[in-house]
């Protein structure tokens, strides 16, 4: 069984809030997956954009997503949109007491969407089976940039004014990564010390990461592996001027395999 959930959100309440690029990247990925990878459409691939991807929705989304999976089953998980820091409320962040979140159309700054309930959400993923999480937002605190004719997809905690002065660095993580302690792989769309870019390419406006790693999926070999398809990016990225460097998180026996293929089905391929 293959089964995605995509999720990409262009329009906040807030109109400064705004992006351009997050619906053409689900229009990318659910092509992608279709055309490249034999995801099918109609009940096992679930799209939320823009007022329709609340937190409610996408939580129930990755709820749908896990239910049911059994051992050789491919579940994507793909969210456009802006990503944001919050004070940890329950404890485990010990060095810089700050929660990674995703910033849903509603988005409630004192209820946010962890990586906690991302985590939580996905825990019932069975061995064997494997979960693909891509993320094209910005998970660092380090600050909001803009510049034309790039957006940078990072929204800054309310209580947190952004300044123009440097901050001191702190600690920061790529949200997500608990996910993969067991048998998925995070593919996040920059650094911990760095934004995520919505810009103008190829006649429209996309997420540079999403649009490049779709580009390097659609042109790869069929046993293409994690390690390689995030390498690709990241060189794609770079030739096309972006500073943000891709990152590639899981267990290294997934990170080694082909692309969206569970392992036990991987190791058969090579048999």
């Amino acid at each position: 069984m293959k089964k995605s959930l995509l999720v990409g959100i262009n329009r906040y309440p807030d109109p400064h809030d705004e992006l351009k690029g997050c619906v053409n990247d689900v229009r990318q990925m659910e092509e992608t997956l279709k055309s490249r990878y034999g995801f099918p459409g109609d009940g096992n691939m679930r799209i939320l954009t823009d007022a329709r991807a609340t937190t409610k929705a996408i939580l129930d989304g990755l709820a749908w997503l896990a239910a049911g999976a059994s051992p050789g089953d491919s579940l994507v998980f793909h969210y456009s949109g802006h990503g944001s820091q919050v004070p940890d409320k329950n404890g485990d962040e010990t060095t810089d007491r700050l929660d990674e979140i995703l910033c849903p159309y509603d988005l409630d700054w004192d209820h946010p969407l962890t990586d906690d309930e991302l985590a939580d959400a996905c825990a019932n993923v069975p061995q064997g089976a494997l979960l693909t999480v891509i993320l094209d937002c910005c998970h660092s605190g380090t600050g909001l940039r803009e510049f034309a004719p790039v957006r940078h997809r990072f929204l800054p905690h309310p209580e947190t004014p952004h300044s123009a002065k440097p901050r001191p660095p702190r600690p920061a993580r790529r949200f997500g990564v608990s996910v993969t302690r067991t048998n998925a792989v995070l593919i996040a769309a920059c650094r911990d010390d760095q934004t995520s870019a919505d810009a103008w390419i190829d006649g429209g406006c996309h997420g540079a990461h999403t649009y490049h790693l779709c580009a390097a999926l659609a042109t790869g070999a069929r046993d293409l592996t994690y390690r390689a398809l995030v390498s690709a990016a990241g060189t794609a990225l770079s030739l096309a001027g972006f500073d943000q460097v891709p990152q590639l998180e899981g267990p290294a026996r997934l990170l080694v395999d082909p692309v969206f293929l569970p392992l036990p089905l991987a190791v058969k391929s090579r048999l």
